[in-house]
């Protein structure tokens, strides 16, 4: 038999000072675990002031050179009487901190149970919320047709955002492959000027080489450009985003997959492809900038409908509570 709505209610108020409780727990754990690491840090160095002094006492009460000016002079005798009282007093520090460092470990290990517990407070929290999700969005009445309309709200958003965010990676993919492109074109480029000049043998395989290395990302960002197409075709639908002519992108990149980079030992095809190579990469710095704009716009807003919802869940129950 399931809960009641009284039941329901009873079982989130209680979970929710419990979770208030571990909270409280974890920010004291946390203070005694920066205490203890403070004291530890303060207890070492009063530890090496401590063999300091040792050391420095041990020299005057021996019998070399340091210790019979000690005993034999006023000065000396006050200077090891004066590294006596530094000793003590440091050694009494030292353990001060060590039973502070001690008492901040204790303490960890006695809130170190309530601290956990706060995993599955909220684990417990949210199954309970879940079920009064359900209950309220089962209700015929206006309570649950609201609870209804913000999560038909909420779940667009949520769709929205997820298919700008999808789009706003196929256009970086592809801006990151073009600019590959276009750093393997300027190398052909050099490479092709060489050549002209008489280069030989070194600068003709260089510049092929960096011709391969241009066709391999225009595939690349031929598949992205693929991807961004198909998200753009929806998404237009939904957002305003600037009317980009995405078809010739394909055709652009289709241009460099068609064979033609057999040909591209002629200089002027290198920078013909390099001008459009920088076309496409401004349309889509455009397109980028737009996109992500509005992915980050559509997050917010997503974010206020999951806490409307949210926030409506927590202060709602139906007027019948025994059903």
């Amino acid at each position: 038999m399931g809960k009641t709505w009284k039941e329901l209610e009873q079982q989130l108020a209680g979970t929710r000072a419990g979770i208030a409780a571990a909270q409280g727990a974890e920010a004291a754990w946390k203070e005694a675990r920066s205490r203890r690491e403070a004291l530890e840090r303060e207890s070492k160095r009063a530890w090496d002031y401590v063999q300091l002094l040792s050391g420095q006492l041990e020299e005057l009460e021996g019998w070399g050179l340091s210790g019979l000016r000690a005993r034999l002079t006023r000065r000396g005798r006050e200077a090891r009487a004066e590294c006596r009282t530094l000793l003590e007093r440091e050694r009494a520090n030292y353990e001060e901190k060590r039973r502070g460092q001690e008492e901040a470990r204790e303490e960890m290990e006695r809130l170190a149970g309530p601290a956990e517990e706060r995993t599955r407070l909220e684990r417990r929290y949210e199954e309970l919320f879940r079920e009064k999700a359900d209950l309220l969005r089962e209700d015929p009445g206006e309570l649950g047709e609201r609870l209804r309309t913000l999560e038909r709200e909420r779940n667009a958003l949520y769709n929205l955002e997820r298919e700008l965010s999808r789009a706003l990676s196929a256009a970086q993919s592809a801006r990151e492959s073009l600019w590959l492109m276009s750093g393997s074109l300027d190398h052909a480029r050099s490479w092709s000027t060489v050549d002209l000049l008489g280069g030989g043998l070194l600068s003709t395989w260089a510049k092929h080489d960096h011709l391969d290395d241009a066709q391999r990302a225009a595939q690349s960002a031929r598949s992205a450009l693929e991807r961004l197409r198909g998200q753009m075709t929806a998404l237009q639908k939904a957002v305003r985003v600037p009317q980009v002519e995405l078809s010739s992108f394909a055709v652009f990149a289709d241009y460099w997959l068609d064979g033609l980079f057999a040909d591209w030992y002629v200089q002027s095809r290198i920078k013909e492809a390099q001008a459009g190579t920088d076309q496409t990469l401004s349309k889509l710095g455009s397109l980028i900038s737009a996109l992500g704009n509005q992915q980050r716009e559509a997050a917010g807003r997503l974010h206020s409908a999951e806490r409307a919802r949210r926030l409506f869940l927590e202060g709602q129950v139906p007027g019948n509570e025994e059903t």
